[in-house]
């Protein structure tokens, strides 16, 4: 997961902040500069991101963009950062924020629906958070804000300000969110700790 992340911020990153170009021939790609051997080649016209040149000014410093099969991957769900906004079975999420203080995990997110029936959203039965070693949270609806709403129609939204805790400090924290009860599309967050 802490790879995909850092990835994905590379990746994002240098969209913002690379310059986009084309091969002119084919090459062999490196995971450091003057390294020996290659890990493999991009054929000409592959289309890269320059994001900086080397110190000897004899490579550079680039991404591409490319698709493999889910089946190809020992974990097939994509966890996004804090501040995506996410749709599943027509409701979107939106994580605001999320601070961790010791074993407590606040959340700031905002859940709107956009299907034309009315929506339930009920925090403790749709939102789970776990972290490595199988840390599993559990909501805490004392501390919580707006932890339930029910009968929101289309374009209705709430501002959750959930609470977890944790048996010990988490690590490594992903959310899951799922507007069903059981079975449906589901949706993830990278915590960011």
């Amino acid at each position: 997961m802490q790879t995909m992340r850092w990835a994905f911020i590379l990746i994002t990153g240098s969209v913002l902040l690379g310059q986009t170009t084309t091969l002119k021939s084919s090459t062999d790609i490196f995971i450091k500069a003057n390294e020996k051997s290659s890990i493999g080649s991009l054929s000409s016209g592959t289309q890269i991101t320059k994001l900086k040149l080397d110190k000897s000014g004899k490579y550079v410093k680039a991404t591409i963009e490319f698709y493999i099969p889910v089946n190809a991957l020992k974990d097939g769900r994509v966890s996004l950062p804090v501040g995506t906004e996410q749709i599943a079975e027509g409701v979107k999420y939106k994580l605001i924020s999320a601070k961790q203080i010791g074993n407590q995990v606040r959340l700031k997110m905002k859940v709107t629906n956009s299907t034309k029936k009315s929506f339930d959203f009920s925090a403790m039965t749709q939102i789970k958070l776990i972290a490595t070693g199988n840390n599993k949270a559990e909501l805490n609806p004392f501390e919580g804000k707006n932890t339930v709403s029910f009968g929101m129609t289309k374009n209705k939204s709430v501002i959750a300000d959930l609470v977890y805790d944790f048996k010990k400090a988490p690590k490594d924290v992903e959310m899951i969110c799922s507007p069903k009860m059981r079975g449906g599309e589901k949706i993830f967050y990278q915590l960011g700790f």
